[in-house]
């Protein structure tokens, strides 16, 4: 293996593959990248065994190769040296030369221990605005793996559209983007979301096999950007969400600004993850807490409506981030979900029962 490339263009390129590597894994090669040298590119590979991203830089190949290295060490030399132009080229099958400047050696493993990556598999499916619509609704993924299913975003087929949702048991997000073409209804895990999201800002194909082989738990592919990102589906039913949306109750219009305002300066006597108290009185929204360590806490800001109810500080504050302008807040009673229907995207969540 010898080849030349820009220094920024590989880093660049590293940058973005190593965020599908496990740092931690009990697996040594699971740490490391595939760099792969051939056609005219480099090409390197992460993986975590569940979820795997790609990505290609240009590169002048004199000789094939491959070697996997540790992703920290090449990016720290990399960005130590100040030379324009790279050269990577193999001492031995375990060993990678890097040239720029200045040089190192750099004890890999070989090629042929990394994991075989699953290949992009099924008829390819352009979505429009793909990472803007996760990013509406992320928020509500779960964080914890007592129910798998729900540890990730739910991709099913509507019309031309794709329908997003994420729940985790307390509240609930989902949104639609636009797609050419069918996605078999799909869970896809949350860091397989949370790169899409970061990395793939612009158009994607989708790529999802309707039937997945025997003993196999399927996979779904993302491709664009210059990138591919494959991951292993979360298997299960996604909980049937839309029994829960509201369909109906009294309107509360509040200046999101004016209430994200109310609930920072309520935080300080209430911690993130007790209860706020919402209170229509008068043409004003009264936003409070009571802690009965830290103290209590009121703030009103104009509103036009009714409502008495109370949210979980840190779940309302997510919702709030990911709305703009004026949002209208549904409420039916104090112990029912409210709901905020914006741009497209539908948020919920359950209230916290409280003493008035």
């Amino acid at each position: 293996m010898r080849a030349t490339t820009k220094r920024g263009a590989l880093l660049e390129t590293l940058g973005k593959v190593k965020s599908a590597v496990a740092a931690n894994h009990r697996l040594p090669i699971v740490r490391a990248i595939l760099i792969r040298a051939g056609g005219g590119q480099l090409t390197l590979t992460g993986t975590d065994l569940e979820v795997a991203l790609t990505a290609s830089c240009k590169a002048s190949v004199s000789r094939q190769g491959a070697i996997a290295v540790l992703p920290k060490t090449l990016e720290a030399f990399l960005k130590a040296v100040k030379s324009e132009t790279v050269t990577l080229s193999l001492v031995n099958d375990k060993s990678l030369r890097v040239e720029a400047g200045a040089v190192t050696t750099i004890e890999g493993q070989e090629a042929k221990e990394f994991p075989d990556i699953e290949g992009v598999r099924g008829k390819p499916v352009v979505v429009t605005g793909l990472a803007n619509g996760l990013k509406q609704i992320t928020y509500a993924m779960a964080t914890d793996s007592a129910r798998p299913v729900l540890n990730g975003v739910l991709f099913h087929p509507n019309g031309g559209n794709l329908v997003l949702a994420a729940a985790d048991g307390f509240r609930l997000a989902e949104t639609r983007v636009k797609a050419k073409g069918h996605v078999e209804e799909t869970i896809v895990p949350a860091k397989a979301v949370q790169l899409v999201q970061k990395l793939m800002p612009g158009k994607v194909s989708v790529h999802r096999a309707k039937e997945p082989r025997p003993n196999h738990r399927g996979t779904i592919s993302f491709v664009g950007d210059g990138l591919v990102l494959t991951a292993m589906v979360i298997e299960g039913k996604f909980p049937n969400y839309e029994q829960v949306i509201p369909k109906n109750g009294s309107p509360l219009h509040v200046d999101g600004k004016a209430l994200r305002d109310a609930l920072n300066t309520a935080s300080i006597t209430l911690p993130d993850n007790q209860a706020v108290r919402l209170q229509s009185v008068r043409g004003k929204l009264v936003v409070s807490t009571n802690d009965p360590e830290k103290g209590e806490t009121e703030v009103k800001v104009p509103a036009k409506g009714k409502t008495k109810i109370a949210f979980n500080m840190a779940y309302l504050k997510n919702l709030l981030a990911n709305t703009t302008g004026s949002i209208t807040l549904r409420t039916t009673n104090a112990q029912s979900p409210g709901v905020v229907r914006q741009n497209g995207t539908i948020h919920v969540m359950m209230p916290m029962f409280v003493q008035w």
